[in-house]
């Protein structure tokens, strides 16, 4: 009989524990607090992912041309070949431009003699053009640059695998299964790209705004308004 009374002690002080860690597990689970907390670190990370999807290599070169040309053809050595080109005027309109598999750029010269020439792998090629191969004395580059910034087309594309394929998105990502996530960019002529799901009622939404630079379907940049949502 003692022993048997002793063992039933055993038992009660494992299910008091077991009971107790249940209402741990059931308090952190179910705290709005911690939601919260997921929720936000879910924004953040939602924010760096759908960053790093819509961002790509712009490359941008000043140039200066020496030589009283009409078509003229530029090789910067440093540029992927991979890349594709985009020149402005000083006034950034655009000028037809095509690059040969050899890496020269071609198009026809402005009145100024000024250029902006970019790169980037998101660019399409233009139509075939053939202009005068100029030298290194033939022409200077007054400046260069090179950023990481969000392209109109990859918003797009982005925006298309949403609602096409919004759960392996979702694992792409690497976001909680039982946290949703959308976005939106606002031109500043009011048109939009809207990847967002219905949002149920009564339940927590965050979201993260900021206004950023955008490279248009026209290669030049914009700004837009920017949000990414979680709920």
């Amino acid at each position: 009989m003692y022993k048997r009374r002793g063992l039933s002690h055993i038992e009660f002080v494992i299910s008091f524990l077991i009971f107790i860690a249940f209402i741990v597990f059931a308090f952190m689970f179910f705290n709005p607090l911690q939601s919260n907390r997921t929720l936000s670190s879910t924004l953040d990370y939602a924010w760096i992912e759908i960053g790093d999807a819509t961002k790509s290599n712009l490359e941008t070169y000043s140039v200066v041309i020496k030589v009283d040309l009409v078509n003229v053809a530029i090789n910067i050595l440093e540029i992927p070949i991979e890349f594709k080109p985009n020149v402005e005027d000083i006034n950034g309109d655009l000028i037809l431009s095509y690059r040969d598999d050899s890496g020269y750029v071609h198009f026809k010269r402005p009145s100024d003699n000024f250029v902006r020439i970019k790169y980037s792998p998101i660019f399409l090629n233009g139509p075939q053009i053939t202009g005068n191969t100029l030298g290194t004395l033939d022409y200077t580059i007054s400046s260069s640059g090179s950023e990481k910034a969000y392209f109109q087309k990859l918003l797009l594309d982005l925006n298309e695998s949403y609602f096409s394929d919004y759960s392996n998105l979702k694992k792409e990502f690497n976001l909680p299964n039982r946290i949703e996530f959308g976005f939106r960019v606002v031109f500043n002529d009011g048109s939009e790209i809207t990847a967002l799901n219905e949002i149920p009622k009564e339940v927590d939404v965050l979201s993260k705004n900021d206004r950023v630079e955008i490279v248009n379907s026209s290669g030049t940049k914009e700004y837009a308004e920017m949000s990414v949502i979680v709920w």
